[in-house]
């Protein structure tokens, strides 16, 4: 597993944490600043909509459900049994239920209502956005455990680009075919970073663990 013993994923759990937490409580009490930030981002989107613009994002949230995210995963974690990574795979196993179980839970306690001008029908709570979530340990996965098997260099740095404009791309498409507010795929990144930072803790704190008997 490619994981350093270091303080950074520590620091960074932590960062994470406080800033998902904060925007939980401003979420959940209805702060102004909250509500002016997701109405001034959903005015920029409104003014740009087509029907062009609206059949690409249609496309995209389709590939980056919940549900689709979950088939990837999947895909991967056989893979990784396929080819003898049988801590890989146990551990994006373990990383896939309880980050779903964590976002599950988060979402039925804040309990925000989606916006009410949605382009496509979307059902359940709004915060954190499913989509964003999902898309988000999947490209963790890719890029952490699955591209430094990778030996040319350049094609690492494409993919990961890629990846990358992939997860903005998903992310835009929930806020433009008004399935979720702005600050809700913020909030999903947030908690996708906790999970994947204390999910690596927890595997490094078991390996010296380990070690030291």
């Amino acid at each position: 597993m490619p994981f350093s013993n270091n303080r950074k994923h520590l620091q960074l759990a932590t960062t994470y944490l406080i800033f998902f937490v904060l925007l939980e409580i401003l979420v959940v009490s209805g702060n102004s600043l909250v509500r002016c930030f997701d109405t001034s981002i959903q005015n920029i989107f409104t003014a740009i909509t087509t029907a062009d613009l609206t059949s690409i994002f249609k496309v995209i949230t389709k590939l980056g459900s919940p549900e689709m995210n979950i088939i990837y995963l999947i895909i991967i974690i056989i893979l990784f049994l396929k080819n003898k990574f049988f801590k890989e795979a146990i551990w994006t196993s373990s990383l896939l239920i309880v980050g779903n179980v964590i976002a599950t839970l988060v979402k039925y306690s804040v309990r925000r209502q989606r916006p009410t001008d949605k382009i496509i029908p979307a059902s359940g709570y709004s915060f954190p956005s499913g989509h964003t979530f999902g898309t988000t340990l999947l490209i963790l996965t890719i890029i952490i455990l699955v591209l430094p098997h990778l030996k040319n260099l350049s094609l690492k740095k494409f993919l990961k680009i890629l990846l990358i404009v992939w997860l903005i791309l998903v992310a835009i498409s929930r806020v433009y075919l008004r399935g979720h507010f702005p600050t809700d795929v913020i909030g999903s990144m947030l908690l996708a970073g906790v999970c994947w930072e204390y999910a690596e803790l927890i595997y490094l704190h078991v390996i010296t663990t380990k070690k030291k008997r």
